[in-house]
């Protein structure tokens, strides 16, 4: 029997944080739930300045708090949010081989559920998408 080295569908959020003062993007992350392992995992970038390279970065946490803390932390609330939710089918089975370019590089349209521009960060909304990240998946 051939077995797969992919999650089955699974939900991603990916959370665009725009300077309010510049309209460039600041801080992209994409946030998954990982079943297995029952925690977040945070895969991000921040962008390039004329004193720094773009950086990423990569961790996870286990509760839906603890993601919203570092959230609080990394993003200026004042700035504007896009938040696109994707179903990715192609993730692959290790939680360790979802890179930030990885899915930046399968960022598809056809992968889109819904999508928010212009939005004011919100600390309660973000931990009900985070929890519907826990509480929705696809048993194959």
């Amino acid at each position: 029997m051939l077995m797969e080295n992919t999650f089955p569908d699974t939900l991603v959020l990916k959370m665009i944080e725009y300077d309010l003062d510049t309209k460039l993007y600041d801080t992209i992350m994409y946030l998954i739930y990982d079943k297995r392992h029952r925690q977040y995992i945070i895969r991000g970038s921040r962008r390039a300045t004329s004193v720094t390279e773009m950086l990423t970065y990569s961790f996870t946490c286990d509760s839906a708090q603890d993601l919203a803390d570092f959230i609080e932390f990394a993003i200026d609330r004042h700035n504007h949010i896009s938040y696109i939710l994707y179903n990715y089918d192609n993730l692959p089975e290790f939680a360790n081989e979802i890179t930030y370019d990885f899915l930046q590089d399968n960022d598809e349209l056809t992968y889109e559920i819904a999508g928010y521009d212009d939005q004011r960060f919100s600390r309660n909304t973000l931990i009900r998408n985070l929890k519907m990240l826990r509480n929705v998946y696809n048993r194959y």
